[in-house]
């Protein structure tokens, strides 16, 4: 049953008869149920005043002595409706009448009683669901603003990569590199999965490994001599989802600041592992002692720190270190 109205009403009218059927002793069963019906119907009707009225107009939208007076007087006049309807309809009926009749006062004070828990109960469960509602609101709110987020830096990845392709093939093609076709090819297929595969918020990183073994086949393109260049992914599992292009920035900077296309000492060293639902991802590369190039104003690393940001909050490391002429990044991802 979905309906809060109607399980509301249950369970007040629940709770009522379980507390009128200990009178059956001193009435008759259909009297008591009688008492258990008239005080469930009163309590229904404090909580609805309560939730439609009362609360939404006076507790949050006026000054809450607004509010008290009013909940006051409200509990006040169901007090004397319940006496009375007790008074004139029930209490005739008891059993014993060598019992006597007890005092108004008594009746008074029971009926007080019985409203005031009532409503400390009404009050709570609309406080309670009014914090829910504004959690789940903020909540919603902050996963759209995080989604909105993830597909602007998403926008801006592609771009950045035709760019640093285009380069790339445009200096191949100026050479007149009989690669310039088969860095086409590449380019193709690396599109595809750029475009593609990288729209789902997460991929199997064998996809992604994939990817980066076409783009350093891309980068070797760029010169007749072997670069030094090593992929090991030996102790990573392929099938563990990851987010797509987090690795492939920290890639192009390798390979931009080792000049490795040019320098024949230059080398870059790129390890995957993963272990438990942790993956770890390190790039080592080479600096040159001299023709250094100048750090860029791009969008990769920002972008990247931006990503890790909102898809691993407090689940990732990013540690990047430069010394001995060598540059180091090394990034942990807790994908669980």
């Amino acid at each position: 049953m979905n309906n809060p109205l109607l399980n509301k009403i249950l369970i007040i009218f629940a709770i009522s008869l379980l507390i009128a059927l200990p009178s059956s002793n001193i009435f008759p069963l259909g009297f008591a149920l009688l008492l258990g019906g008239i005080t469930a119907v009163l309590i229904i009707f404090l909580f609805m005043i309560n939730e439609y009225w009362l609360i939404p107009r006076y507790f949050f939208l006026k000054t809450r002595t607004q509010f008290l007076l009013l909940n006051i007087l409200f509990l006040m006049a169901l007090t004397m409706i319940h006496y009375l309807l007790d008074e004139s309809l029930i209490q005739p009926h008891k059993i014993y009448e060598e019992q006597g009749t007890p005092p108004a006062i008594f009746l008074i004070i029971r009926s007080l009683f019985l409203f005031l828990m009532a409503n400390f109960i009404s009050i709570t469960l609309y406080l309670s669901n009014t914090v829910k509602k504004q959690a789940l609101r903020e909540k919603n709110l902050k996963e759209e603003k995080l989604s909105t987020e993830l597909k602007l830096l998403k926008a801006q990845i592609n771009p950045h990569f035709i760019f640093n392709a285009l380069n790339n093939i445009y200096a191949l093609t100026y050479t007149r590199s009989d690669k310039a076709p088969e860095s086409v090819l590449k380019l193709s297929e690396m599109l595809r999965y750029v475009f593609y595969d990288c729209s789902k918020d997460m991929v199997k990183l064998r996809d992604e490994l994939e990817y980066i073994e076409n783009f350093i086949s891309f980068q070797q393109m760029k010169s007749e001599s072997e670069q030094h260049i090593t992929l090991d992914y030996q102790k990573a599992d392929p099938e563990m989802m990851i987010a797509p292009m987090l690795f492939t920035p920290f890639i192009e900077n390798a390979f931009k600041f080792s000049r490795i296309a040019e320098d024949p000492d230059a080398y870059v060293k790129i390890i995957f592992s993963t272990d438990n639902g942790t993956l770890r991802f390190s790039i080592e590369n080479s600096i040159p002692s001299s023709g250094k190039p100048k750090a860029g104003q791009g969008l990769g690393i920002p972008n990247v720190r931006q990503r890790l940001k909102v898809l691993y909050p407090k689940r990732h490391e990013l540690n990047i270190d430069e010394k001995n002429q060598k540059f180091t990044v090394k990034l942990k991802i807790h994908t669980r």
